[in-house]
């Protein structure tokens, strides 16, 4: 058998492929979404109303998809009002998804 040839049986081999992604997915903690209340919400009407492109904000979020609460910071590139969206640099959050913002 030539060299070449005997360096590929030593090679790594994952006989259960995509078993790590599979066992880090049910490690995930799943999160509820918190109903915010009106305390919080008003807050958070303030702060986005007094909000300017350019500025740098702290946001924390629910993500959907993922069911985990995020926290982004960054410089607040786009706020759309009618489609309820804030965009901090390339990111989009629903304005409804927000749970705390702040400078």
């Amino acid at each position: 058998m030539p060299p070449s040839q005997r360096a590929k049986q030593f090679a790594p081999f994952d006989a259960l492929t995509g078993l790590r992604l599979a066992l880090k997915e049910k490690e995930k903690i799943r999160v509820p979404r918190i109903t915010v209340s009106e305390d919080i919400e008003e807050e958070i009407n303030r702060v986005l109303t007094s909000l300017k492109k350019e500025e740098v904000i702290t946001v924390v979020y629910y993500n959907e998809p993922e069911q985990e609460y995020l926290q982004l910071t960054g410089k607040v590139t786009a706020i759309n009002k009618e489609k309820r969206i804030l965009q901090i640099e390339t990111r989009e959050i629903n304005i409804d998804d927000i749970y705390r913002c702040f400078y």
